[in-house]
């Protein structure tokens, strides 16, 4: 960020100065402040004054002799015009200013200024005078430019104390330049003609005029709004009323008095903003612009210079302000040590010439900041519009999908979790299935299984195999057995049953019903949400089951497995005045319709969203053995006592497949599906891992109408195009960043697809209308 240095000097020339640091401030609107109220002093400069009318006298003779118009002066009285002498009276009145510059008086505002800004800002150096005389001393002699190669003095006599604000700025497509090009005898203005033409490419609008009327030019400032005003031609000082004019044609000249309401009209009501005058000796003429008319920033040349050195540095200055975006101050500094250094050896001290004057109630534009395609209304309505769609269509239920996806993608970016030490997965495989040449389990081999399981004293088995008829069919005595075991007080085992689903055609879902005569309150349904896409993302903790339906209880697999687990560590189940459960200090809060990016589902029953556990580097999240390890005794027991253990199919069976589709795999085991729901449960109570969330209603229109204002804010600032891709890349890598981020570490599913939209919509629209608009149209 560049810095703001203003400082006063009042006094005479012949008496001295008192100094003052006003500030040194961050250079933008309101920018905290650094340093103020430093006082100093600075001697007369009377000697300097008179050293540098002797520079002047000189240079205006070489110049003369460099355009071969010698033959008209007096040679008595300059017989020692030459490139040395005025180098030689240059070198003396550099020396005499550093001198002035080193006055004890003004050390300690030198010193506070170089301890506080670094060497490679930009800096610009607002010296507030009223001694036109000192607007006229090359202050780039100064030693200290030399120390800070960005900085650049700019003039004004107004009262710099206050704050600046930025530029009243026309939203329009284009920067509007009107290039007056004057009386031109001896001079080529066809250089910059043409760089005033080039910047149609950097968005501007330039109207040329060759030597007008001075009616024709009151008119055109009258009747049209201009950002720059250009001139190119002659001008010259007016010693007797210390001003200044410029040649508009053979015929007529004009000052700045004589184009008082003109001015006032353009300045004020038009919004011009920039003065260039390209001329000899404009410097006065841009003293009246500042002072009198309040024009923002002029720029202008201190003393006569050569037509060549003024191109290039209309040239040099285009490019560093319009090509390169670079500050104007800095723009004017680069381009007049280019042109003295490519001029040094036939025109000495060239970088004295360009000065900067302006008003210190405006923060000089940038080239971006001249005009913009899209008001900050345009911009703020634009905002609430994108915002307005993008909520609409969420409301609509058309980004469900969408924003579904857009989860599952974020939980599998979740680094590895470690294993959930509480559960183990006795798996049913292949291989278990054809070692015992069985295709389904028979009872009487699900009867060893929990026998042996039992053995190992879990604290609570879930059986997630149906158990409703015998197997093989015909064998009571077997399901007989297996009822026994599963019915047994002090062996905590769960048996499921599915529910009816009386709507559904599907004959899969004509409800299962439990073990025969097995007891109620050992019974879970096995039932699963699936959302519009087939995925399962939801987990039913209970619901009403009718009193006809085959499934004889309102509580789930998972969540009595969880409860009996948690019952051992003296954490029991209760309920708030809202009905929603609570676990030991963890709210399991009740999923509605409408809530995040649900829009249309059927929140049947009391259900919650399904924070996967997201698996390890093998693919697990439990512990897990097979049937046959179980049955041969190939375990270690401690895997096995005190924990929670279920048992599932992961193999093809002859009666059906038990697969649901997950968020990390579309053939998840059906007892894995449960695994995750009980992990779930136990690992927010006892280990504080957080369960999945959304914000409120409220909360996700804040959030995307936010982002959407981010939006409108970028289109409002920025101007190019391939920055707009910039800024707008970021801002949906930091709105992907913060959702996955909160997701990941507090379970917030945030609204990611509407913000992104929101912004996509806002910015990839304007970025359309900047290509449109830099395409020429017939």
């Amino acid at each position: 960020m560049g810095k703001l240095v203003k400082l006063s000097l009042e006094g005479e020339i012949e008496s001295g100065y008192q100094v003052e640091l006003i500030e040194i401030s961050e250079e933008q609107r309101d920018g905290k402040i650094l340093v103020e109220g430093i006082s100093g002093t600075l001697p007369p400069a009377e000697e300097i004054y008179h050293r540098l009318q002797n520079w002047q006298e000189n240079y205006a003779q070489l110049d003369l002799l460099f355009r071969g118009e010698f033959r008209f002066l007096d040679s008595d009285n300059f017989p020692n015009v030459s490139l040395v002498s005025c180098q030689q009276i240059a070198e003396k009145l550099q020396e005499e200013i550093n001198t002035w510059f080193d006055f004890p008086g003004f050390r300690p505002i030198e010193d506070k200024i170089r301890t506080i800004l670094n060497p490679f800002e930009d800096i610009r150096f607002l010296v507030k005078t009223s001694d036109r005389k000192l607007w006229q001393l090359p202050w780039s002699a100064w030693e200290f430019f030399e120390s800070y190669p960005n900085a650049e003095v700019v003039f004004s006599s107004f009262d710099a104390r206050y704050g600046e604000k930025p530029v009243k700025l026309t939203p329009r497509k284009n920067v509007r330049i009107l290039a007056v090009f004057g009386e031109d005898s001896n001079l080529n203005t066809h250089p910059d003609r043409d760089q005033i033409e080039r910047l149609k490419s950097l968005g501007a609008e330039p109207t040329s005029i060759t030597e007008p009327s001075v009616q024709h030019l009151r008119n055109l400032l009258w009747e049209k709004s201009w950002d720059i005003f250009f001139f190119a031609g002659h001008g010259e000082r007016e010693e007797s009323i210390e001003g200044g004019k410029i040649f508009l044609n053979q015929t007529e000249e004009l000052t700045p008095s004589e184009f008082k309401n003109t001015l006032k009209t353009a300045i004020v009501d038009r919004g011009l903003k920039i003065v260039f005058l390209n001329s000899c000796l404009g410097l006065e003429f841009a003293y009246e612009l500042v002072t009198e008319f309040g024009i923002p920033v002029a720029i202008a040349m201190r003393e006569p210079i050569p037509d060549g050195a003024a191109q290039k540095f209309l040239e040099y200055f285009l490019l560093e302000y319009a090509d390169n975006g670079r500050p104007l101050h800095v723009a004017v500094r680069k381009a007049k040590e280019r042109i003295a250094e490519e001029s040094q050896t036939e025109y000495p001290c060239l970088d004295w010439l360009p000065v900067v004057c302006q008003n210190p109630a405006t923060i000089p534009p940038k080239w971006r900041d001249l005009h913009r395609k899209v008001s900050w209304k345009q911009a703020g309505m634009a905002s609430v519009g994108s915002g307005c769609l993008v909520m609409l269509l969420r409301c609509l239920g058309v980004l469900q999908p969408l924003e579904l996806a857009g989860l599952d993608y974020l939980m599998r970016l979740r680094p590895p979790e470690a294993i959930d030490p509480r559960l183990v997965v006795v798996t049913v495989t292949a291989e278990d299935l054809n070692y015992y040449n069985q295709d389904p389990l028979t009872d009487k081999i699900v009867e060893r299984l929990l026998s042996k399981l039992i053995q190992y004293k879990p604290r609570v088995i879930g059986l997630d195999i149906f158990r409703d008829f015998p197997q093989p069919p015909g064998d009571e005595a077997g399901q007989k057995q297996l009822i026994e075991v599963l019915s047994k007080p002090k062996h905590p085992i769960f048996a499921i049953c599915r529910v009816r689903e009386t709507q559904s055609s599907d004959a899969r879902n004509i409800g299962v019903g439990p073990p025969p005569n097995f007891p109620r309150d050992r019974l879970g349904f096995a039932d699963v949400l699936e959302d519009s896409d087939g995925i399962i993302r939801r987990q039913l903790l209970t619901m009403s089951i009718p009193s006809e339906d085959p499934c004889e209880t309102p509580f789930s697999l998972n969540f009595q497995l969880a409860r009996v687990y948690l019952e051992g560590e003296n954490i029991y189940p209760k309920q708030t005045k809202a009905g929603d459960l609570v676990l030991g200090d963890v709210l399991f809060k009740r999923l509605h319709n409408r809530e995040g990016g649900y829009q249309n589902i059927d929140d049947v029953g009391y259900q919650i969203m399904t924070n996967y556990r997201s698996p390890d580097r093998d693919n697990n999240i439990t512990q897990t053995v097979t049937l046959k390890e179980v049955l041969t005794d190939n375990i270690d027991a401690d895997l096995i006592k005190d924990r929670i253990v279920l048992i599932g199919y992961t193999a093809e069976i002859g009666t059906g497949s038990d697969f649901l589709p997950t968020p990390y795999d579309p053939r998840t085991p059906g007892a894995m599906v449960q695994a995750h729901m009980v992990s779930q449960m136990v690992s927010a109570v006892l280990d504080g891992r957080p369960l999945l969330w959304n914000l409120p209603s409220w909360g996700n229109f804040v959030w995307v109408f936010g982002w959407s204002c981010f939006g409108g804010f970028f289109i409002w600032r920025i101007q190019r195009l391939w920055r707009l891709a910039i800024a707008g890349g970021s801002l949906l890598i930091v709105v992907f960043s913060l959702s996955f981020l909160s997701l990941w570490l507090h379970g917030a599913w945030m609204p990611l697809i509407p913000s992104m939209l929101a912004l996509v919509t806002i910015i990839g629209g304007y970025a359309i209308l900047l290509v449109y608009i830099s395409v020429p149209h017939e």
